[in-house]
């Protein structure tokens, strides 16, 4: 693919200066006659165009084969949305794998949808959901704190590592003010 390039690159060049060549033969025959004309501007996105063309007229006529980029379509596609929603990926997330991993692998959403690595990263993902959703946030089996928390220390019945002082001190703190706080009977 290289040696095409720089044969391309080469005949691109060449043709260049066969224009060239052809513009000054004509601006020097009109400057005998005294005629001035202003070359037009052309745009950087009309030369572009205009080199382009150029390129598969000069591969056309060489035979030379070049393949040309398929562009995708965007994920807000609504005929996409509706075949995730048909084959029961309803949720954005779901969606937003299906796309990603179609995106990565190359394959288009019906053969996505029947590979086993696709329907296991589903299965994951919507595992690791419910387990979030199954432990309800404020009570004793959540996992809402961490171990540089005071509530954790005091739950835990444990001190901190000797390493964190402050910590350790406002743990013993809490365990103070709890035991100051609670009487001498079960029900004061």
């Amino acid at each position: 693919m290289n040696k095409e390039n720089k044969e391309n690159e080469e005949l691109n060049e060449e043709l260049n200066e066969d224009v060239e060549e052809d513009i000054d033969l004509d601006l020097d025959e009109e400057v005998e006659e005294k005629v001035e004309i202003k070359k037009p501007t052309e745009t950087l996105e009309a030369r572009r165009a205009r080199l382009t063309r150029q390129l598969e007229q000069t591969n056309k006529k060489l035979g030379v084969d070049v393949e040309k980029k398929v562009k995708t379509p965007a994920h807000n596609d609504l005929g996409e949305s509706a075949y995730l929603i048909a084959n029961g990926i309803k949720d954005s997330d779901e969606k937003d794998l299906a796309r990603k991993l179609s995106k990565e692998t190359g394959k288009d959403l019906e053969s996505l949808l029947d590979s086993t690595y696709f329907q296991l990263e589903l299965k994951t993902l919507r595992e690791t959901k419910t387990t979030e959703q199954a432990n309800p946030e404020g009570s004793k089996r959540s996992n809402n704190s961490s171990s540089d928390s005071v509530e954790y220390w005091i739950a835990k019945g444990e001190l901190p590592p000797a390493s964190e002082q402050q910590l350790r001190r406002d743990v013993v703190n809490a365990r103070i003010k709890k035991d100051d706080s609670s009487g001498i009977f079960y029900n004061s």
